[in-house]
Protein backbone atom coordinates (compact mmCIF):
# COMPACT_ATOMS: atom_id res chain seq x y z
CA UNK A 1 0.00 0.00 0.00
CA UNK A 2 1.44 3.35 -1.01
CA UNK A 3 2.02 6.01 1.61
CA UNK A 4 -0.21 9.09 1.61
CA UNK A 5 1.14 12.22 -0.09
CA UNK A 6 3.17 14.58 2.04
CA UNK A 7 3.02 18.41 2.10
CA UNK A 8 6.55 18.40 0.74
CA UNK A 9 5.44 16.55 -2.39
CA UNK A 10 2.13 18.33 -2.96
CA UNK A 11 2.58 21.88 -1.69
CA UNK A 12 6.33 22.29 -2.11
CA UNK A 13 6.20 22.87 -5.90
CA UNK A 14 3.34 25.34 -5.47
CA UNK A 15 5.32 27.32 -2.94
CA UNK A 16 8.54 27.35 -4.99
CA UNK A 17 6.63 28.34 -8.12
CA UNK A 18 4.92 31.25 -6.37
CA UNK A 19 8.21 32.46 -4.87
CA UNK A 20 9.94 32.28 -8.25
CA UNK A 21 7.05 34.08 -9.93
CA UNK A 22 7.08 36.82 -7.30
CA UNK A 23 10.83 37.26 -7.77
CA UNK A 24 10.34 37.65 -11.53
CA UNK A 25 7.54 40.12 -10.85
CA UNK A 26 10.04 42.28 -8.98
CA UNK A 27 12.30 42.22 -12.02
CA UNK A 28 9.32 43.22 -14.18
CA UNK A 29 8.68 46.23 -11.94
CA UNK A 30 12.24 47.44 -12.54
CA UNK A 31 11.91 46.76 -16.28
CA UNK A 32 8.70 48.80 -16.45
CA UNK A 33 10.24 51.69 -14.52
CA UNK A 34 13.15 51.69 -16.96
CA UNK A 35 10.77 51.63 -19.91
CA UNK A 36 8.56 54.50 -18.75
CA UNK A 37 11.54 56.64 -17.83
CA UNK A 38 13.48 55.98 -21.01
CA UNK A 39 10.81 55.81 -23.72
CA UNK A 40 8.45 58.69 -23.12
CA UNK A 41 8.14 59.28 -26.86
CA UNK A 42 6.77 55.82 -27.65
CA UNK A 43 3.32 55.61 -29.13
CA UNK A 44 0.55 55.98 -26.61
CA UNK A 45 -1.01 52.60 -27.39
CA UNK A 46 2.32 50.87 -26.76
CA UNK A 47 2.71 52.54 -23.39
CA UNK A 48 -0.86 51.53 -22.50
CA UNK A 49 -0.10 48.00 -23.66
CA UNK A 50 2.86 47.77 -21.26
CA UNK A 51 0.61 49.17 -18.53
CA UNK A 52 -1.94 46.43 -19.24
CA UNK A 53 0.80 43.78 -19.03
CA UNK A 54 1.95 45.20 -15.70
CA UNK A 55 -1.59 45.29 -14.28
CA UNK A 56 -2.25 41.73 -15.46
CA UNK A 57 0.98 40.52 -13.88
CA UNK A 58 0.14 42.31 -10.64
CA UNK A 59 -3.23 40.58 -10.55
CA UNK A 60 -1.64 37.24 -11.40
CA UNK A 61 0.93 37.61 -8.62
CA UNK A 62 -1.77 38.56 -6.13
CA UNK A 63 -3.91 35.56 -7.06
CA UNK A 64 -0.91 33.22 -6.86
CA UNK A 65 -0.05 34.40 -3.35
CA UNK A 66 -3.68 34.09 -2.27
CA UNK A 67 -3.84 30.62 -3.81
CA UNK A 68 -0.86 29.28 -1.84
CA UNK A 69 -2.10 31.04 1.31
CA UNK A 70 -5.18 28.81 1.37
CA UNK A 71 -3.50 25.39 1.77
CA UNK A 72 -0.57 26.64 3.84
CA UNK A 73 -2.46 28.88 6.27
CA UNK A 74 -6.24 28.65 5.98
CA UNK A 75 -6.30 24.85 5.76
CA UNK A 76 -3.31 24.25 8.01
CA UNK A 77 -3.69 21.16 10.17
CA UNK A 78 -6.29 19.53 7.92
CA UNK A 79 -5.99 16.91 5.19
CA UNK A 80 -7.69 19.07 2.57
CA UNK A 81 -4.46 20.44 1.01
CA UNK A 82 -3.29 16.88 0.35
CA UNK A 83 -6.31 15.94 -1.72
CA UNK A 84 -8.13 19.05 -2.98
CA UNK A 85 -6.98 21.48 -5.64
CA UNK A 86 -6.52 25.04 -4.35
CA UNK A 87 -9.77 26.89 -4.97
CA UNK A 88 -8.01 29.60 -7.01
CA UNK A 89 -6.08 27.16 -9.20
CA UNK A 90 -8.58 27.38 -12.12
CA UNK A 91 -7.66 31.03 -12.49
CA UNK A 92 -3.99 30.28 -13.17
CA UNK A 93 -4.30 29.19 -16.83
CA UNK A 94 -6.70 32.05 -17.57
CA UNK A 95 -4.46 34.71 -16.06
CA UNK A 96 -1.37 33.21 -17.66
CA UNK A 97 -2.85 33.43 -21.15
CA UNK A 98 -4.07 36.95 -20.37
CA UNK A 99 -0.38 37.84 -20.52
CA UNK A 100 1.10 35.32 -22.93
CA UNK A 101 -1.44 35.67 -25.76
CA UNK A 102 -1.18 39.49 -26.11
CA UNK A 103 2.62 39.24 -25.98
CA UNK A 104 2.63 36.54 -28.65
CA UNK A 105 0.29 38.59 -30.84
CA UNK A 106 2.58 41.58 -30.41
CA UNK A 107 5.55 39.58 -31.67
CA UNK A 108 3.44 38.27 -34.55
CA UNK A 109 2.63 41.85 -35.52
CA UNK A 110 6.28 42.86 -35.46
CA UNK A 111 7.29 39.80 -37.48
CA UNK A 112 4.63 40.69 -40.05
CA UNK A 113 6.38 44.03 -40.55
CA UNK A 114 9.89 42.59 -40.53
CA UNK A 115 9.26 39.57 -42.77
CA UNK A 116 6.74 41.27 -45.06
CA UNK A 117 4.62 38.12 -45.22
CA UNK A 118 1.72 36.59 -43.33
CA UNK A 119 2.71 32.93 -43.04
CA UNK A 120 4.73 32.95 -39.82
CA UNK A 121 2.57 35.58 -38.05
CA UNK A 122 -0.59 33.61 -38.86
CA UNK A 123 0.97 30.41 -37.51
CA UNK A 124 1.96 32.24 -34.33
CA UNK A 125 -1.54 33.62 -33.88
CA UNK A 126 -3.17 30.24 -34.50
CA UNK A 127 -0.97 28.42 -31.98
CA UNK A 128 -1.50 31.25 -29.50
CA UNK A 129 -5.28 31.02 -29.90
CA UNK A 130 -5.03 27.26 -29.49
CA UNK A 131 -3.19 27.83 -26.21
CA UNK A 132 -5.89 30.28 -25.15
CA UNK A 133 -8.62 27.74 -25.84
CA UNK A 134 -6.67 25.03 -24.05
CA UNK A 135 -6.19 27.28 -21.03
CA UNK A 136 -9.90 27.99 -20.66
CA UNK A 137 -10.64 24.30 -21.21
CA UNK A 138 -8.12 23.45 -18.48
CA UNK A 139 -9.74 25.91 -16.08
CA UNK A 140 -13.14 24.27 -16.50
CA UNK A 141 -11.65 20.79 -16.14
CA UNK A 142 -9.91 21.77 -12.89
CA UNK A 143 -13.24 23.02 -11.54
CA UNK A 144 -14.90 19.74 -12.46
CA UNK A 145 -12.07 17.52 -11.20
CA UNK A 146 -11.97 19.17 -7.74
CA UNK A 147 -9.21 16.91 -6.34
CA UNK A 148 -5.93 15.24 -7.28
CA UNK A 149 -7.63 11.86 -7.51
CA UNK A 150 -9.32 13.02 -10.72
CA UNK A 151 -6.30 14.89 -12.07
CA UNK A 152 -6.31 12.72 -15.19
CA UNK A 153 -9.40 14.61 -16.35
CA UNK A 154 -7.22 17.67 -16.81
CA UNK A 155 -4.52 15.93 -18.85
CA UNK A 156 -5.88 16.42 -22.37
CA UNK A 157 -6.80 20.07 -21.97
CA UNK A 158 -3.54 20.91 -20.23
CA UNK A 159 -1.55 19.24 -22.99
CA UNK A 160 -3.36 21.29 -25.64
CA UNK A 161 -2.62 24.45 -23.69
CA UNK A 162 1.03 23.70 -22.89
CA UNK A 163 2.04 22.20 -26.24
CA UNK A 164 0.39 25.01 -28.22
CA UNK A 165 2.13 27.61 -26.09
CA UNK A 166 5.48 25.83 -26.49
CA UNK A 167 5.06 25.64 -30.27
CA UNK A 168 4.23 29.34 -30.38
CA UNK A 169 7.35 30.22 -28.37
CA UNK A 170 9.56 28.18 -30.68
CA UNK A 171 8.09 29.91 -33.74
CA UNK A 172 8.60 33.37 -32.26
CA UNK A 173 12.16 32.83 -31.09
CA UNK A 174 13.33 31.12 -34.28
CA UNK A 175 11.63 33.67 -36.53
CA UNK A 176 13.05 36.64 -34.66
CA UNK A 177 16.53 35.17 -34.62
CA UNK A 178 16.72 34.43 -38.35
CA UNK A 179 14.90 37.56 -39.46
CA UNK A 180 17.02 39.88 -37.34
CA UNK A 181 20.22 38.16 -38.40
CA UNK A 182 19.31 38.89 -42.02
CA UNK A 183 18.66 42.55 -41.25
CA UNK A 184 22.32 43.51 -41.01
CA UNK A 185 23.19 46.34 -43.39
CA UNK A 186 26.95 46.70 -43.04
CA UNK A 187 26.46 49.90 -41.04
CA UNK A 188 28.21 49.42 -37.70
CA UNK A 189 25.70 51.40 -35.65
CA UNK A 190 22.76 49.39 -37.00
CA UNK A 191 24.56 46.03 -36.87
CA UNK A 192 25.55 46.56 -33.24
CA UNK A 193 21.92 47.24 -32.41
CA UNK A 194 20.84 44.12 -34.31
CA UNK A 195 23.36 42.01 -32.37
CA UNK A 196 22.07 43.38 -29.08
CA UNK A 197 18.46 42.66 -30.00
CA UNK A 198 19.40 39.13 -31.12
CA UNK A 199 21.16 38.44 -27.83
CA UNK A 200 18.19 39.74 -25.84
CA UNK A 201 15.71 37.79 -27.97
CA UNK A 202 17.62 34.52 -27.80
CA UNK A 203 18.30 34.77 -24.08
CA UNK A 204 14.76 35.64 -23.02
CA UNK A 205 13.12 33.43 -25.64
CA UNK A 206 15.31 30.46 -24.79
CA UNK A 207 14.51 30.73 -21.09
CA UNK A 208 10.79 30.88 -21.86
CA UNK A 209 11.05 27.85 -24.15
CA UNK A 210 13.00 25.90 -21.52
CA UNK A 211 10.42 26.64 -18.83
CA UNK A 212 7.57 25.76 -21.18
CA UNK A 213 9.28 22.51 -22.16
CA UNK A 214 9.93 21.55 -18.55
CA UNK A 215 6.34 22.36 -17.68
CA UNK A 216 5.06 20.06 -20.43
CA UNK A 217 7.63 17.34 -19.76
CA UNK A 218 7.00 17.17 -16.03
CA UNK A 219 3.25 17.28 -16.51
CA UNK A 220 3.38 14.32 -18.90
CA UNK A 221 6.19 12.37 -17.25
CA UNK A 222 5.07 12.86 -13.65
CA UNK A 223 1.32 12.92 -14.00
CA UNK A 224 0.80 12.24 -10.28
CA UNK A 225 3.07 15.09 -9.19
CA UNK A 226 2.68 18.85 -8.89
CA UNK A 227 6.33 19.48 -9.77
CA UNK A 228 5.40 21.15 -13.07
CA UNK A 229 3.92 24.10 -11.16
CA UNK A 230 7.45 25.21 -10.25
CA UNK A 231 7.82 26.33 -13.86
CA UNK A 232 4.18 26.99 -14.69
CA UNK A 233 3.74 29.84 -12.21
CA UNK A 234 6.83 31.61 -13.54
CA UNK A 235 5.83 31.49 -17.21
CA UNK A 236 3.68 34.64 -17.43
CA UNK A 237 6.47 36.67 -15.78
CA UNK A 238 8.93 35.36 -18.35
CA UNK A 239 6.67 36.47 -21.20
CA UNK A 240 6.28 39.98 -19.83
CA UNK A 241 9.95 40.35 -18.91
CA UNK A 242 10.96 39.15 -22.37
CA UNK A 243 8.77 41.77 -24.03
CA UNK A 244 9.73 44.74 -21.85
CA UNK A 245 13.44 43.86 -21.88
CA UNK A 246 13.32 43.75 -25.68
CA UNK A 247 11.73 47.19 -25.73
CA UNK A 248 14.34 48.49 -23.30
CA UNK A 249 17.14 47.11 -25.50
CA UNK A 250 16.51 49.98 -27.91
CA UNK A 251 18.47 52.41 -25.77
CA UNK A 252 16.12 55.04 -24.41
CA UNK A 253 16.24 58.70 -23.47
CA UNK A 254 19.75 58.47 -22.09
CA UNK A 255 21.14 56.78 -25.19
CA UNK A 256 21.53 57.98 -28.75
CA UNK A 257 20.11 54.69 -30.06
CA UNK A 258 16.44 55.52 -30.18
CA UNK A 259 15.48 53.12 -32.98
CA UNK A 260 16.36 49.60 -33.99
CA UNK A 261 15.43 47.20 -36.71
CA UNK A 262 12.94 45.27 -34.60
CA UNK A 263 10.81 48.39 -34.19
CA UNK A 264 11.44 50.10 -37.52
CA UNK A 265 8.73 50.52 -40.14
CA UNK A 266 10.18 48.35 -42.86
CA UNK A 267 12.84 45.83 -43.80
CA UNK A 268 16.46 46.48 -44.56
CA UNK A 269 16.97 50.04 -43.37
CA UNK A 270 19.66 51.63 -41.27
CA UNK A 271 20.94 55.03 -40.23
CA UNK A 272 24.23 56.72 -39.52
CA UNK A 273 24.64 59.95 -37.60
CA UNK A 274 27.48 62.44 -38.00
CA UNK A 275 27.98 65.73 -36.19
CA UNK A 276 29.75 68.67 -37.80
CA UNK A 277 30.86 71.80 -36.05
CA UNK A 278 31.43 72.51 -32.39
CA UNK A 279 30.63 74.93 -29.63
CA UNK A 280 27.09 75.72 -28.56
CA UNK A 281 25.62 74.93 -32.00
CA UNK A 282 26.37 72.14 -34.48
CA UNK A 283 24.83 70.39 -37.46
CA UNK A 284 23.71 66.76 -37.24
CA UNK A 285 23.62 64.75 -40.47
CA UNK A 286 21.49 61.58 -40.54
CA UNK A 287 22.17 59.23 -43.46
CA UNK A 288 19.57 56.56 -44.23
CA UNK A 289 20.51 53.34 -46.03
CA UNK A 290 18.44 50.63 -47.65
CA UNK A 291 19.17 46.89 -47.69
CA UNK A 292 21.64 47.35 -50.58
CA UNK A 293 23.60 49.88 -48.53
CA UNK A 294 22.51 52.70 -50.88
CA UNK A 295 21.45 56.12 -49.68
CA UNK A 296 17.74 56.73 -49.27
CA UNK A 297 18.03 60.29 -48.01
CA UNK A 298 20.21 62.64 -45.98
CA UNK A 299 18.62 64.68 -43.23
CA UNK A 300 20.35 67.71 -41.69
CA UNK A 301 19.28 69.73 -38.69
CA UNK A 302 20.88 72.10 -36.21
CA UNK A 303 21.19 71.24 -32.56
CA UNK A 304 21.84 73.67 -29.73
CA UNK A 305 24.04 72.64 -26.84
CA UNK A 306 22.72 73.71 -23.45
CA UNK A 307 24.69 72.90 -20.33
CA UNK A 308 22.86 71.12 -17.51
CA UNK A 309 23.76 73.89 -15.03
CA UNK A 310 22.12 76.45 -17.30
CA UNK A 311 18.97 74.33 -17.59
CA UNK A 312 18.66 73.98 -13.85
CA UNK A 313 19.25 77.67 -13.19
CA UNK A 314 16.45 79.41 -15.08
CA UNK A 315 17.51 82.87 -13.96
CA UNK A 316 20.84 82.55 -15.76
CA UNK A 317 19.52 80.61 -18.76
CA UNK A 318 21.20 82.15 -21.85
CA UNK A 319 18.19 81.36 -24.06
CA UNK A 320 15.47 82.50 -21.71
CA UNK A 321 13.00 85.00 -23.14
CA UNK A 322 13.21 88.45 -21.55
CA UNK A 323 10.41 89.45 -19.23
Amino acid sequence: MSSPPSPHDVLGPYYIGVVLGTFLYGILVLQCITYYQGFKRDRRWLRYFILYIFIAETANTTVSIAMIYEPLISQFGTIKPMFLFPSLLPGQPIMETAVSVPVQFFYAWRLRIILQNWIVPVLICLTSLSALGGAWWTAFEVINAVDYLHKSQVDHSALVWSCSSAACDVLITASLFFSLRNRKTGVKHTDDTVDRIIRTTVQTGAITMIFTGLNVGLFVGLSNSTLNFVFDFALPKLYSNALVSTLNARGGTFSSEQRNVLFSNGPGTGTQQHTAGGGPTSVVINKSYNSNNDFNFIEMHRQVEVHRDDMLNLDSHPYRDPK
